[in-house]
């Protein structure tokens, strides 16, 4: 999907394919540990297509998850089968994932869909790295690069919350096909825009949109995949994000360097919407039921206000530094709602986890936002030379995630010198990475620095992300009383808020005036990144 700048959990597909998958049960308001991160909680899938199919008030979820009811597989029944009932993957019902398979049946050719849109999301994310500071020159906006970044992350807090109501109500397919509309509205405006201020309208029309897909395709995942599929489309989206970290940048590179950057914001979208459109096809008829909890509207009106806030005052302004400090106090207000009980104070267990989760994925995707920006201001690099910047730290992460999928460090020792190693990866990178914005290496360090520092990313926050959605229980532990809903919602949000935040803060601060990047703020803004991401073991003790 047409997803916001890089720093939303793109990446969390693969932490979970070593099991995170499971069918939803009543009281988690149907949602699975494979789709945290990415997708909003709080829907539940009913056995038919048939509104009074859904389970009354006293037993709101209790009938499980299906897949659409087509007339074949576990949807077809109009009775709530047994849970022992339920299809096996491999069983006649739900064939066993192979080439053939994928190829030639229905759920098949659903997973092929949603690989491609899997792998435009990923080229999204660097096409948008990269085509920044040219849209900025051209535009005349390298004063306002924290308004740009925060354009599309801002609507993205309102919808995606919202997105288990808009299943409620509106059939998945029919809101998938609608919201798809939207979302190409948003991208043919920013990519017409004769001035920022269209572009900005484009990124919000395009983050209203993506917000809500977000939750949609997470109906899909669940309802629409049986189990063993699921864990083959979870293993294949790290693939997809080797492949995007190779394309996106290439795409970008070439097609604004032959075109403009108008069109390589466009170009590709047409394959988006076929492969959205053949998603739709596959699970028309699937409804939603919503459970008994209410999605978290103030805390996300909270912090998109917050980030907003951040992103219009200009750093030149008087105003930015008394802004910035409300805007960051009212963010980890939100953030506090949301969290379980005693995740700020560093709880031992899942709640230190998604403390860690937190501060890592501020620190890292704010040091990411700063790369394209600053390699084009700073060091004069053009958009290829950026979009191999880019590429190689993305090919480190996802190459290194495929490896910590089939890995994972269960044991506390393993997870902590996993994250020591990373914090190693942090520091090297991050300073290589400020030699060369200071001139005192050749610029190819910024490559081998960010590469360097994806490398520790993909160490840590793969194994970080699970540990955030694995109840104890499941691996003989007591219950922390941290239901699956709850979890869902506070990894979404700490992946997504402080990364939001501080990326906005960080990019308006180093770019004060129309001249772009200033060396002189960027240096010590990558210092204050470092030494965060370097403390990263500090907070993973108490995780492991």
């Amino acid at each position: 999907m047409l997803l916001a700048p890089a720093g939303f959990a793109e990446r969390s597909w693969a932490a979970f394919a070593d099991g995170g998958a499971r069918w939803p049960s009543g009281d988690n308001g149907g949602v699975p540990a494979a789709a945290v991160g990415r997708y909003a909680p709080g829907v539940t899938f009913p056995e038919t297509s048939e509104p009074d199919a859904v389970g009354s008030p006293a037993e709101p979820a209790a009938s499980g998850a299906v897949g659409p009811a087509t007339g074949s597989g576990p949807g077809a029944s109009s009775t709530p089968p047994d849970p022992a009932d339920r299809a096996a993957p491999g069983s006649a019902s739900s064939p066993a994932p192979s080439l053939r398979n994928l190829l030639t049946t229905p759920v098949g050719h659903l997973a092929i869909a949603m690989l491609v849109v899997e792998l435009l999301a990923g080229m999204q994310t660097y096409i948008n790295q990269t085509v920044l500071p040219l849209l900025a020159t051209d535009l005349g906006a390298r004063a306002h690069y924290g308004l740009v970044t925060a354009a599309a992350m801002v609507p993205t807090f309102l919808t995606m919350p919202l997105g288990g109501s808009m299943l409620a109500r509106w059939r998945a397919d029919r809101l998938m096909t609608a919201l798809t509309a939207v979302l190409v509205a948003g991208a043919a405006t920013g990519a017409l825009a004769p001035n920022i201020g269209v572009y900005v309208l484009g990124e919000v029309l395009r983050g209203l949109a993506a917000g809500a897909l977000a939750t949609v395709t997470m109906g899909v995942l669940v309802a629409g995949l049986p189990e063993a599929w699921r864990r083959m489309f979870l293993a294949a989206g790290s693939a997809m994000w080797v492949v995007s970290s190779i394309l996106g940048p290439g795409y970008a590179a070439a097609v604004s360097a032959a075109w403009g950057w108008r069109w390589a914001l466009v170009a590709y979208v047409p394959l988006l919407v076929v492969a959205r459109l053949l998603m739709a096809h596959e699970i028309r008829g699937l409804q939603v039921s919503d459970d008994e909890s209410h999605p978290p509207v103030v805390p996300a009106l909270t912090m998109a206000t917050g980030v907003a806030a951040i992103g219009v005052v200009p750093a030149a302004s008087a105003l930015f530094f008394p802004v910035g400090a409300v805007a960051v106090v009212a963010v980890v207000w939100a953030c506090a709602q949301v969290f379980p009980a005693g995740t700020l104070r560093l709880r031992p267990g899942r709640r230190a986890a998604l403390a860690t989760l937190t501060w890592l994925s501020a620190a890292y995707f704010t040091l990411d936002y700063l790369v394209s920006p600053s390699a084009h201001d700073v060091l004069g690099l053009g958009p290829t030379a950026i979009g191999w910047a880019l590429t190689g730290a993305g090919l480190a992460w996802s190459v290194v995630a495929i490896w910590t999928a089939a890995h994972p460090a269960r044991e506390p020792h393993r997870y902590r010198a996993r994250v020591s190693g990373g914090a190693v990866c942090f520091v090297v990178g991050g300073v290589l990475m400020t030699l060369a914005f200071s001139g005192a290496t050749p610029w190819w360090c910024l490559h081998l620095g960010f590469a360097t520092a994806g490398f520790g990313m993909g160490l840590t926050h793969q194994d970080t992300m699970i540990r955030c959605v694995t109840a104890p229980e499941d691996l003989g532990g007591a219950p922390d009383g941290i239901s699956q809903a709850r979890a869902a919602t506070s990894v979404t949000v700490a992946s997504n808020a402080g990364a939001a935040t501080l990326g906005t803060l960080a990019t308006t601060f180093v770019a004060p005036s129309a001249a772009g990047v200033q060396a002189s703020l960027l240096i010590p803004t990558l210092a204050v990144l470092i030494v965060a991401l370097g403390l990263l073991p500090l907070l993973a003790r108490r995780a492991a």
